[in-house]
């Protein structure tokens, strides 16, 4: 089977993380996998009309907006069979676009302080979790505007600053396409996390029907 074509969609106009540096640091990883060639880009318009060329579009960004042509671009890409796959403040971005918002089921509602905390399997058996263990990360542990009943949830982690237990990852359906969203990826400190890069590369493949 050929190599995964994947486009690292880091479009951004976030303050708070440095996304262009951390999504080309995703890239490189993803590239070091014989299974996958990983290419960068900020470019919206490819969002548009340019999606054919990937199977999988990974989306590392923050805030923003999408044009009409945009979201229906991508919705479409993903709805006739594409992968979608949200990291961290992609549940940020595009506030104003619902059917993007629909799509991934996920909407930034808030986050802990960064600090440090575990991440639980709740699903071992699924392609994307199966032998990775619980681990330790230190980040933001977000929380989400989520219908849990929508989705299968992978991972979750407890948040003693307010007592709660929140979805860290999870995959659906749209369309014909699959759709995973990883909570984590605030800065280096998780990305350069064994477990984290692992998860990232199995949702990665995962979402482009490889696993």
């Amino acid at each position: 089977m050929e190599p995964l074509n994947l486009l690292v969609f880091v479009g951004t106009e976030g303050i708070y993380h440095e996304h262009a540096g951390n999504g080309q640091f995703l890239t490189k990883m993803l590239n070091t996998s014989d299974d996958i060639v990983a290419t960068f880009s900020q470019d919206y318009d490819v969002l548009a009309d340019g999606l054919g060329a990937y199977h999988v579009t990974l989306f590392y960004t923050d805030i923003g907006e999408l044009t009409a042509a945009q979201e229906t671009g991508l919705l479409r890409f993903i709805k006739e069979g594409g992968g979608f796959f949200g990291l961290h403040t992609a549940a940020a971005s595009f506030r104003e676009s619902e059917g993007y918002h629909g799509m991934l089921n996920g909407f930034f509602n808030g986050h802990s302080p960064y600090m440090d905390f575990t991440v639980t399997v709740s699903d071992t058996a699924h392609p994307i979790t199966e032998g990775i263990s619980d681990f330790d990360v230190t980040d933001e542990l977000y929380y989400l505007k989520h219908d849990a009943s929508a989705s299968h949830h992978l991972m979750h982690a407890y948040d003693e600053t307010k007592d709660e237990t929140h979805v860290m990852a999870f995959h659906h359906r749209y369309g014909e396409g699959r759709v995973f969203y990883f909570a984590l990826g605030h800065d280096m400190a998780v990305l350069e996390n064994p477990s984290f890069q692992a998860v990232i590369r199995r949702g990665a493949l995962w979402a482009g029907r490889r696993i």
